[in-house]
């Protein structure tokens, strides 16, 4: 089954009809993540007709909001908005209008279910601006040929507090460990503070304000072709044709080769697609039927579980009696792998650790993400492996003229980051503004 999915994206659905879509747009984007919706709302802007196809049965991508389940917001995938002083992302929360939350500055460090004594909170703060400072020096003194340097190769740990500040940079923020992370890549980023949440969730906002952009939902691009005049499009739906076309899927979803492209993808972008892997980074909700976790609304915890297993945690969120637990890394994908309720029950345990035993007992509804096993994604978001950084420009180069890419991992500076969605689809928007004028090469 498996081959035969290949051999159809490979091109053998060309006898497919035409589908019942409206009149052919002059650009077809494929995705309504926010790089998709983005670039859609752009291209409107300029007076430019536009289609969406959605293999989901819902906008958004990898944001989205579920509101009923816990009776609070609780957002599957991207819930912050990072460095809002200068994130460009800021342009979707101004015109949704929608209201922001600053994150709370406290947090509280735990190590085996030990709070850590308040004297150590300066050598963990110390710890961390060296570990900046250590990346820094290793990319100058990084071979010229290779440009980059292993985050793990830098950052060895010499004890557990080591080994948990360092877990914030791999991990608990990049959703890989530290061995697979690229310093260079990691280091552009922008700084996270102030970061911001969005009252009702982030998805909900990304949902109403995409809203009013023409989006086919349950219709999957499996071949694009550009060979013509006008580029066609073969979908699960039947075949449909534009002047330009918008690619917005994952890395993990181009790796599968379930999208074929006539003519075939270069080398290098092939590389890039290989080099720019998925992460996994999951959230775990629980919901209790009594207050059981003593502590202020909202307050932030990172820590070690007593085997050793990095983790955070926002606990009573909203001032309810629930929990959000979140992990990266190889403990996410041994976590999804494991499959069942493994996550709920590592986040139950880390707890425990911490407040007692007493929650098992009062555990109520719970859920936990699987973002590497979500065929639509198959990961969080993209990181770039050493020495490769610089595959994120390779894979934002137009294929064959008229068709382009956006993504997070389009972008080198706000990639993993709505941000980086939100940055390329104005980009990719532009480069196709450009070709729709341009004489036909």
């Amino acid at each position: 089954m498996r081959r035969r999915r290949l051999l159809l994206a490979a091109g053998g659905l060309a006898a497919l009809p035409r589908a019942a879509f409206a009149a052919d747009p002059d650009v077809v984007i494929i995705g309504a993540g926010v790089a998709g919706l983005t670039a859609a709302r752009t291209l409107m802007a300029a007076g430019k007709s536009v289609q969406v196809i959605e293999a989901r049965d819902r906008i958004g991508g990898r944001t989205f909001t579920d509101a009923k389940t816990f009776g609070l917001p609780f957002d599957h995938g991207a819930q912050w908005i990072e460095a809002a002083n200068k994130n460009p992302a800021m342009a979707i929360v101004k015109e949704a209008q929608a209201r922001t939350i600053p994150e709370r500055d406290e947090q509280l460090l735990y190590l085996g279910g030990t709070v850590l004594p308040k004297d150590e909170y300066a050598r963990f703060e110390k710890i961390a601006q060296e570990a900046s400072r250590k990346l820094e020096e290793a990319l100058k003194r990084a071979p010229p040929q290779f440009g980059d340097a292993v985050v793990g190769r830098v950052l060895v740990p010499a004890d557990q507090l080591q080994t948990l500040a360092y877990s914030m940079v791999g991990p608990l923020e990049q959703g890989v460990e530290n061995m697979e992370l690229s310093a260079r890549d990691f280091l552009r980023q922008p700084e996270a503070d102030p970061q911001l949440s969005i009252e009702g969730g982030l998805g909900t906002m990304i949902a109403r304000w995409g809203a009013k952009v023409p989006v086919r939902l349950g219709v999957r691009a499996v071949r694009i072709d550009s060979t013509g005049a006008t580029i066609t499009i073969e979908t699960t739906a039947g075949q449909m044709r534009g002047r330009a076309v918008i690619v917005t899927v994952p890395t993990g979803v181009l790796a599968t080769g379930l999208l074929g492209f006539a003519p075939q993808l270069n080398a290098a972008r092939r590389e890039a697609i290989e080099q720019l892997p998925m992460a996994t980074y999951n959230k775990v909700m629980l919901q209790f039927s009594s207050k059981v976790i003593d502590a202020p609304a909202g307050r932030s915890i990172v820590g070690l579980t007593r085997k050793g297993a990095p983790f955070e945690a926002i606990v009573r969120p909203m001032g309810r009696d629930a929990a959000l637990i979140l992990v990266g890394g190889a403990t996410a994908r041994a976590l999804e792998e494991e499959g069942g309720r493994a996550a709920v029950a590592f986040a139950v345990s880390a707890l425990a650790e911490i407040f007692g035993n007493e929650l098992r007992g009062v555990l109520g509804a719970s859920h936990a993400t699987r973002w590497g096993k979500d065929p639509f994604a198959r990961g969080s978001w993209s990181v770039a492996r050493p020495g490769h950084a610089d595959k994120r420009k390779v894979l934002a180069l137009p294929h064959h003229d008229r068709v382009f890419f956006a993504g997070e991992a389009t972008d080198p500076v706000w990639a993993t980051r709505v941000a980086g969605a939100y940055a390329s689809g104005v980009r990719a928007a532009r480069e196709a503004l450009a070709a729709l004028g341009a004489p036909r090469r």
